[in-house]
C-alpha cells in the first residue's frame, strides 16, 4: 500500500477504489498539457488521527465521488495527520475543476477548511503532493484553490485553506531538495 512517487512516500488507494469503467478510459492527459493544480477539500468536517480514520474517511469519499463522478477527482489526497495519499493515477484525470479537469491536477484536504486552518502536518502533505506532481510535469505549475480558476462557482476549498497556500508552497520551497525523486 505504500508506495514512492517521485522519491515521496505516499499510500496507493488506486487498487482499493477503481474508477468506474466508464470514468478514465478515455481520459487521459499527458504531462505537457497540464496548465496548474487545483487545491480542494473534502467538504465534510474531519480530524481523524489514525490510519483507519484516514482510510474510513477516504472510503467514504469514494463511494459518493464513484456515484456522482465516476470515482475519485483528484489525483492527490492529504490527511490532518499529514499522510499523503495516491487516489487517482496522474496521467488520468476525474471532475474536479468544471471546464478545467483535462488540463489540471487536483490535490485534497480531507476535512471542510472554510472556517478553520488546516494543521501544519496536512499543510506539510499537501507540499509534498505539490513537489510529486510538479516532478510529473517536470515543471512547476500554478497552484490555485478551486474557486479562484476561471468559471467555478463553489466555496470550495474553503476561505481559511485559501489563505494557507502561501504556507504550503513555503513548506514545498523547503522539502524539495529533501526529496531527491
Amino acid at each position: 500500500m505504500h508506495n514512492l512517487l517521485y522519491g515521496i512516500q505516499v499510500c496507493d488507494l488506486t487498487a482499493q477504489f477503481p474508477d468506474a469503467p466508464f470514468a478514465s478510459a478515455s481520459h487521459t492527459h499527458p504531462p505537457e498539457g497540464i496548465i496548474g493544480i487545483s487545491l480542494h477539500h473534502g467538504g465534510v468536517e474531519y480530524h481523524g488521527t489514525t490510519l483507519r480514520d484516514d482510510l474510513l474517511y477516504a472510503k467514504a469519499s469514494y463511494d459518493w465521488d464513484l456515484e456522482h463522478l465516476g470515482g475519485y477527482p483528484y489525483q492527490l489526497t492529504a490527511s490532518p495527520s499529514g499522510r499523503l495519499f495516491l487516489t487517482r493515477r496522474l496521467d488520468t484525470w476525474g471532475c474536479h475543476t468544471g471546464g478545467l479537469n483535462d488540463r489540471l491536477l487536483g490535490i485534497c484536504a480531507m476535512g471542510d477548511w472554510r472556517l478553520e486552518t488546516p494543521p501544519d502536518a496536512q499543510l506539510c502533505a499537501l507540499s509534498l503532493g505539490l513537489i510529486a506532481l510538479w516532478r510529473w510535469r517536470s515543471s512547476l505549475l500554478n497552484v490555485q484553490g478551486h474557486r479562484q480558476w476561471p468559471n467555478q462557482a463553489t466555496e470550495c476549498p474553503g476561505q481559511k485553506l485559501i489563505e494557507a497556500i502561501p504556507k504550503i508552497l513555503t513548506f514545498a520551497a523547503h522539502n524539495a531538495n529533501r526529496y531527491p525523486g
